[in-house]
């Protein structure tokens, strides 16, 4: 599947097509933030062409090259090329980017199975700003970094996993990475591994569903979503837990959908505590139908309007009874409702499947990067009224 969108495409199999064409433009520069790198795809693209600049960021995870998803194979023919390579715990962005004109951003991995036969989902772009987002968001997370890999770490750490695999049962190996701060101006708080919950939380009425063209701001301001999440007066909201990832989203016209437009982490009701005040009352008199509230934090919307977010009916279409955690019980269970739209009928929110979030936080990421981030920095965005 492929859709041309001026000059950013989506895209969901065929990345090592992708990469090659970039490759055969022979860039000045290639940067990589990529976890699990495979020596058959490293040799791939060097055999089209060697960048002056070659910088890459991954794991150094032991255990990883012990499993055989990441090759240190791989890695000593990248020093080999000239490049600069440095490791992230916990890292899970993949990211390419050839000079200054294109980037791939992708759920896949430098592997053959990611690179040949998986669907993985994710976009390619030639668009000048967005291109410079990825840039910026590459030097930041080199910016925290500082420790270069040489051929005599290598050769340790091959020295290493020649003594495991002669051990009937290793314990856990280290991961030499260092440890960074993730988050990123630009895909905060959004990790494609899904977290232990995560939700989308539905905002406005069946009967005064928005317009495509309302601004993402506007809506925002509205609800107050940029600090909580409402739920009706009476049914607390118990199930969320701290933590949980809490996807907001829109009831629209067009057919009768419900657009996702940001997200924040939440945090667990507390009964007496996260509940409306007067102050809160007076500012949105709705409230008195929806006076409690999952107060969430680190919250992220696009700057544009609605027509930008994420397709909840796209979602449900493509992945039915895996879109949400309810109809994936049913399904297993081999009864009760298995359809997503009837799960979602007269709900303030649904739990996701890991599948479902993943699905939107790789749309909703590629969604900031083109369009940016509302600034929340405004005195229509208010926060809790005494």
């Amino acid at each position: 599947m492929e859709r041309q969108l001026e000059s950013f495409r989506l895209v969901d199999s065929g990345w090592a097509e992708e990469i090659d064409r970039e490759m055969k433009s022979r860039p000045a520069a290639l940067r990589i933030i990529c976890p699990f790198i495979k020596q058959s795809t490293v040799q791939r693209f060097l055999k089209l062409a060697v960048p002056p600049t070659i910088e890459v960021i991954t794991r150094f995870d032991l255990n990883g090259f012990n499993a055989g998803v990441s090759d240190l194979a791989a890695l000593e023919t990248l020093l080999r090329a000239g490049a600069t390579v440095r490791g992230i715990r916990g890292l899970h962005s993949k990211m390419y980017v050839f000079g200054t004109s294109s980037a791939i951003v992708t759920s896949a991995n430098l592997t053959e199975a990611a690179m040949f036969r998986n669907k993985e989902f994710g976009f390619c772009a030639s668009d000048s700003n967005i291109v410079s987002h990825c840039l910026d968001y590459f030097a930041d997370l080199w910016g925290r970094t500082s420790v270069d890999l040489d051929a005599a770490r290598l050769a340790q750490w091959a020295k290493t996993l020649a003594g495991v695999r002669l051990t009937a049962a290793p314990a856990p190996l280290p991961d030499f990475g260092e440890d960074v701060d993730l988050a990123s101006p630009f895909l905060s708080a959004s990790p494609l591994d899904a977290p232990l919950q995560s939700f989308v939380k539905f905002f406005g009425r069946s009967e005064d569903r928005a317009d495509l063209s309302m601004d993402i701001g506007q809506e925002v301001a509205r609800s107050g979503s940029n600090w909580a999440c409402t739920y009706p007066t009476g049914k607390r909201p118990r199930q969320v837990q701290d933590g949980a990832v809490m996807f907001m989203a829109r009831m629209v016209q067009d057919r009768s959908d419900y657009r996702i437009y940001g997200r924040a982490i939440g945090r667990q009701h507390v009964p007496g505590t996260d509940d409306a005040t007067p102050g809160d009352l007076s500012a949105r008199s709705w409230k008195a139908d929806w006076s409690h509230y999952i107060r969430v934090h680190s919250p992220v919307f696009i700057d544009g309007p609605l027509s930008t977010g994420v397709s909840m009916v796209d979602m449900m279409d493509e992945l039915g009874a895996l879109a949400f955690a309810p109809t994936l019980r049913n399904l297993s269970a081999g009864f009760g409702n298995t359809s997503p739209r009837r799960a979602i009928m007269r709900k303030p929110s649904v739990q996701l499947t890991p599948q479902a979030h993943a699905w939107i936080s790789t749309r909703l990421e590629a969604a900031l990067l083109k369009h940016g981030t509302l600034d929340l920095s405004g005195a229509a965005f208010d926060g809790p009224h005494p």
